[in-house]
């Protein structure tokens, strides 16, 4: 599902965070939420007026519409995020049904449908109506269709560059914006290749015990937009919008994004383009007030609250790309070594292994293989690590289960 709506860039079921307040409130509530949150529940105390946050896109394709409903509050010098419960959100077409999104049950302040009409030639416009019985409403909407995109890669400049492309024969797209999930394969600096199972050192079992590699799964977190308006078709070739240095962790085994692409009107190019500047002077003295930044939605209870979003509506059409480091004209790193951790890795002696790998309920130590003292006739040592995050790549926050469209 793409959303479009990238004020902040919400992505379903992630936490929040706070942030100190060093830029005017509504541009740090941009900022805030245009990234990854971390999970913050204060206790709100002398909270001032806040700002309702609307995210989603309509979409008029086969996809899900998502829509994402927030409020920002300024909380002492801090900006807080909080999803809005408990909302009534419906998407209405012109002069036809409308579509109610329930709640998720898992993921507060996020509403979701599988799929709503599927006809182009009609405008969309979406209602949201808060517990506090206030109602807001957006402007109607065409509905965007999405040429097909395809992406294309070099290495200009030393770096991995992905590029998209795009071609509207009938010119009617011209303003584009693109999300992208990236996935690369890592792996930790050492690798366990036994476990603790019932008290007992067993070999692991893989794939699913494998904790050497991981693989990190990251959202686009910036607003990408693209324009033919000022070249003779509406076609795009080789537009950048991903350049990954050849030092990066993403460029060492694997790596694959999928790049989602939908059109927006001017006016929502406009919005996302101003956002996107003013996003990008976070820290200098540009001064942004919420009037500043249009936005599709208003209050129909309250003219004068303020509402940050732009709603648009239409297709959405993707494309993935894998590619395989030992490809590219990069150092080739399949196996990672850290002298650090192998400098903290410690033997265990048989005396060892009751006492600090199978008594307790959670040991210290990971093992990581077997050692052999080579005055015995048989392995009876142990080499393992108090460093989880040398032996187990999970540690770094990814996860060891496999894409199912990954190569090796």
């Amino acid at each position: 599902m793409l959303v479009t709506i990238f004020v902040f860039n919400m992505n379903a079921g992630q936490p929040y965070r706070t942030l100190t307040l060093r830029v005017p409130f509504v541009l740090m509530a941009c900022v805030s939420l245009y990234g990854c949150k971390e999970k913050y529940l204060p206790e709100i105390k002398d909270v001032s007026p806040n700002y309702i946050v609307i995210d989603g896109f309509i979409n008029t394709g086969s996809d899900s519409t998502i829509i994402k409903v927030s409020r920002t509050f300024k909380l002492e010098s801090k900006a807080v995020v909080a999803p809005e419960r408990g909302a009534i959100v419906i998407v209405e077409a012109e002069g036809a049904a409308s579509y109610t999104l329930p709640e998720l049950s898992s993921k507060p302040g996020v509403y979701a449908i599988p799929s709503i009409s599927h006809d182009q030639t009609k405008k969309y416009r979406l209602r949201v109506r808060t517990k506090d019985n206030k109602e807001y409403l957006s402007d109607f909407v065409e509905s965007k269709v999405s040429p097909p995109v395809e992406l294309t890669y070099d290495f200009r400049h030393g770096n991995l560059n992905i590029c998209t492309n795009t071609q509207d024969a009938t010119g009617k797209s011209q303003y584009y914006n693109y999300t992208y999930n990236e996935t690369w394969q890592y792996r930790a600096p050492q690798e366990s290749v036994i476990k603790i199972e019932n008290k007992q050192l067993v070999y692991r079992h893989y794939p699913q015990d494998d904790i050497y590699n991981c693989y990190h799964h990251v959202p686009s977190s910036k607003i990408t937009l693209a324009t033919t308006t000022t070249l003779k078709e509406d076609r795009l070739a080789d537009n950048l919008i991903i350049e990954i240095l050849p030092t990066s962790q993403k460029v060492k085994i694997e790596y694959s994004v999928l790049v989602k692409q939908t059109v927006l009107t001017r006016a929502g190019f406009d919005f996302f383009e101003t956002l996107k500047k003013n996003t990008e002077q976070v820290g200098s003295i540009f001064d942004a007030q919420p009037s500043q930044i249009y936005s599709n939605i208003r209050c129909i209870t309250n003219a004068a609250d303020v509402v940050i979003g732009f709603i648009s509506a239409g297709t959405v059409t993707e494309k993935r790309i894998l590619l395989v480091a030992n490809n590219f004209p990069f150092p080739f790193e399949g196996r990672l070594s850290d002298q650090y951790c192998e400098d903290h890795a410690e033997i265990l002696n048989t005396s060892q292994h009751k006492a600090l790998l199978f008594d307790p309920t959670q040991s210290e130590y990971i093992p990581i293989q077997t050692y052999r003292d080579p005055w015995l006739p048989l392995p009876n040592n142990i080499i393992a690590t108090k460093l989880w995050e040398c032996a187990d790549c999970r540690v770094q926050g990814g996860t060891n289960i496999v894409p199912p469209y990954w190569i090796y």
